[in-house]
């Protein structure tokens, strides 16, 4: 039986080192044969470059098609791009002008032998970065000046901003990053006098369009106060007299609890980040609006501020209650900024009723609400905040973001709105970071100039 069985490994073994012997060489074959060349070749000129298309030829073992090209006309710094034998298309990129530029087509094989090239002509349309920069406006803006421009083709552009230094040389300021296919861009801490600005803008191939040179004098700004010298509150809560509400907010659905008699003066004493002091209001019961409702958490969520007089607005920065962890106390995340200076009266909408009022005021499903007040106001800002590393919990913050919070979280009005007055902004909040319908507002601030 043992005689038997060790015959039978044996055999086994000695058929596996024979099949051992004869493994496959699965490499595809190599030959010094050159594949044959495009042909059919057609060039269509595109912004800044062109695609050329061709028909390949019969080769089984065909890996792909190169272009060898420059993009300037003395072709000192050749370069290549690939397209594989799946496609019968290469699309060049990066011309600055709109010269003629020959481009030569060599096809290659899976043994890495070339064809005979194939040299074609294309003539770029103009450079992208050219166009872009002819949609450029700037204007001046509070404290500085703001830019827009248009970018269909989402091309990766720099711009930067160049001003005189104390030599009298045109110096670099800063310089914005952007592919927006819509552009925007502020820049701030200019004096309000008339000064000479260069803005220069390059794509990723460093090409430049011209640049431009303008004279403009930034707005003088000012901080938009919430107390007079005084002490006493120039701001309101709209629908609020200190603790004491009038009974309006209840028809407008605006925040209808403030706990712990946090009123909004507590936001404009001057502390930043503070534990204790903080403006706290929430919207946590929808029975409060709607008799026999309930609890919901309510988004979107408003409040309104009377800000005493006519201002017009540049930017805004709010800082959130200091509490542990840092970045667990509410503050609005996703909401937009509406201005008006002629609110409706509650006895102008409808019947005057509070389910007529809620239906205009609010967005709630549940009251039949439409925004209708939208209508009315002018949006200043559309907002979100993000923190630099993109956490969202408390747990995750890097320095950067604890630096980021402390600092006070900053949002821009609209340039496009900078130009108009407004006694009363209200917030209309999406959602918060806790995903709660609260705020922890410890210090607000506002910017820009008076209307009067």
């Amino acid at each position: 039986m043992k005689s038997k069985l060790l015959y039978t490994v044996l055999t086994a073994a000695l058929f596996l080192l024979y099949q051992c012997e004869e493994v496959k060489d699965w490499h595809d074959p190599t030959d010094n044969i050159p594949p044959g060349i495009v042909t059919n070749v057609k060039v269509e000129n595109t912004y800044g470059g062109a695609k050329i298309t061709y028909t390949l030829p019969s080769d089984n073992d065909l890996l792909g098609v190169k272009a060898v090209y420059a993009l300037d006309e003395k072709g000192l710094e050749l370069r290549e791009a690939f397209s594989s034998a799946f496609r019968d298309t290469i699309v060049l990129e990066g011309y600055a002008d709109t010269r003629e530029y020959p481009v030569t087509l060599y096809t290659i094989d899976k043994s890495r032998n070339e064809s005979a090239p194939v040299q074609v002509t294309i003539k770029p349309l103009t450079a992208p970065v050219n166009l872009i920069m002819e949609s450029l406006k700037v204007n001046s803006t509070f404290g500085g000046i703001y830019m827009t421009w248009e970018n269909p083709m989402r091309q990766a552009i720099a711009i930067s901003i160049y001003r005189k230094n104390a030599e009298g040389e045109m110096a670099l300021y800063d310089t914005y990053y952007s592919d927006a296919p819509s552009g925007r861009a502020s820049f701030r801490g200019f004096e309000a006098v008339s000064q000479n600005f260069r803005f220069e803008m390059r794509d990723r191939w460093n090409n430049y369009a011209a640049p431009l040179d303008t004279l403009l004098t930034p707005l003088f700004e000012t901080e938009i106060v919430g107390k007079d010298e005084r002490g006493v509150m120039i701001w309101k809560q709209w629908g609020w007299n200190g603790n004491v509400a009038d009974g309006s907010h209840l028809y407008r659905g605006d925040m209808n609890r403030l706990i712990s008699g946090r009123t909004i003066d507590r936001a404009v004493d001057g502390v930043e980040m503070s534990g204790s002091a903080y403006w706290h209001c929430s919207n946590n019961v929808l029975g409060d609006f709607v008799p026999g409702e309930s609890e919901s958490n309510l988004f979107p969520y408003y409040f309104t501020i009377d800000m005493g007089r006519k201002a017009s607005y540049s930017r805004f920065r709010w800082w959130m209650r200091d509490r542990s962890p840092l970045y667990s106390a509410e503050l609005p995340l996703e909401f937009e900024v509406w201005g008006t200076n002629n609110p409706k009266a509650l006895s102008e909408i409808g019947n005057g009723s509070k389910e007529d009022n809620l239906k205009y005021w609010t967005g709630w499903p549940q009251v039949g609400g439409t925004d209708e007040w939208k209508n009315d106001w002018v949006k200043l800002a559309d907002c979100y905040m993000k923190l630099p590393s993109g956490a969202t919990s408390p747990n995750d913050l890097s320095n950067e973001d604890r630096e980021f919070i402390r600092a006070g979280i900053e949002y821009e009005i609209d340039p496009d709105k900078t130009d108009q007055s407004f006694q009363y902004i209200r917030f209309c909040v999406y959602s918060t970071n806790t995903g709660v319908p609260q705020f922890m507002i410890s210090e607000l601030k506002f910017w820009g100039s008076y209307a009067d």
